[in-house]
């Protein structure tokens, strides 16, 4: 079973967004973006109503899941696990 975490890119401080990367993969032409300090890098997702949203692998290893949730919590990002 794979679970995935979702924020929304409202919910992401100016500051971070500022100095995010953005990328497109050239394999899968997904958007990609990379938070300074954050573990992981995130698939960025626009929705049917307009808001984006990224998502990010949920981790199987605990100490790198861990360090994903210290990241947004840290940030105070409110984020929703999916299973």
């Amino acid at each position: 079973m794979s679970a995935h975490a979702y924020i929304q890119y409202a919910d992401i401080p100016q500051p971070l967004i500022d100095a995010s990367r953005q990328r497109v993969d050239e394999a899968t032409q997904a958007k990609l973006v990379a938070f300074p300090d954050c573990p992981l890098t995130g698939h960025i997702d626009v929705l049917s109503n307009g808001s984006i949203q990224i998502e990010f692998p949920w981790p199987r290893a605990r100490e790198l899941r861990h360090a994903l949730d210290d990241w947004m919590n840290y940030h105070g990002i409110n984020y929703t696990v999916v299973m």
